[in-house]
């Protein structure tokens, strides 16, 4: 991940409806999925936000290869920090150890997808919660994709036979990000157009009026509703989200 990227995420995380909309999906899913353990893992946590409000219910350690993400972690009072890189297939934790994985946009990062998750697998005790998240749809791969270091984009069917390749048992799997996604897909066309070099590309997390980004966390909530209480499955979005579990 490009490292000036590290500051807007941990401007934006808290109120940005993306983040937001994100993390109380996974928040809600985890919660009915997985009851309140000791330990939990925030896989790629970034600057630190998701950990700090998982860790109000799960005992959760922030693990990040950058260290100036995890220098994020520590201005938020994250004392449980560890420095981790996914690309090596060897996580500093005990086997069986942990109840509860968060790896939220991830193993898209990592050239073996399937080595990254069956390590997932390793630490989870039995009966131990994994919830993934990454993008969708490789026709949306776009220089942002390079800017994040992204090695693919995913469908859910692809998300779901890593999964069970890696020895899980998957208890939901769908897409997310379903109703913004016509109005953002074509605002990441037209930029790639104009906007052809990693380097100087700018981030798809752009600024918005208060009052527009309010209303994308309403649609999130309504989404997230859909999902968990009705069930609902939508038939494609801008993120893949499964829920699994070590049997």
């Amino acid at each position: 991940m490009r490292q000036d990227l590290f500051g807007d995420l941990y401007d934006k995380e808290e109120f940005y409806w993306w983040n937001v909309s994100k993390r109380e999906t996974v928040l809600s899913l985890a919660r009915a999925a997985a009851t309140p353990t000791p330990i939990g893992i925030d896989l790629g946590c970034g600057a630190g936000y998701t950990t700090k409000i998982f860790d109000g219910r799960w005992r959760m350690i922030g693990a990040d290869v950058s260290a100036e993400a995890l220098a994020f972690c520590k201005s938020r009072r994250l004392n449980r920090l560890c420095r981790v890189d996914m690309t090596n297939f060897a996580l500093p934790f005990k086997t069986a150890s942990v109840d509860l994985i968060l790896a939220l946009d991830v193993i898209e990062h990592v050239e073996n997808d399937l080595a990254a998750l069956e390590e997932c697998r390793r630490i989870l005790k039995p009966g131990g919660t994994l919830v993934v998240t990454v993008p969708a749809f490789m026709a949306l791969w776009s220089p942002w994709d390079e800017c994040l270091g992204h090695k693919r984009r995913y469908t859910a069917p692809q998300l779901l036979d890593r999964l069970g390749a890696a020895g899980f048992s998957v208890e939901r799997s769908g897409y997310f990000f379903f109703f913004v996604f016509p109005a953002a897909a074509f605002v990441r066309h037209v930029k790639k157009i104009f906007q052809r070099d990693p380097a100087s590309y700018t981030t798809d997390f752009v600024p918005l009026p208060a009052f527009i980004n309010t209303a994308l966390v309403r649609v999130g909530e309504l989404e997230k509703w859909l999902m968990t209480r009705w069930n609902i499955r939508f038939p494609f979005g801008l993120s893949v989200i499964s829920v699994a579990v070590k049997p």
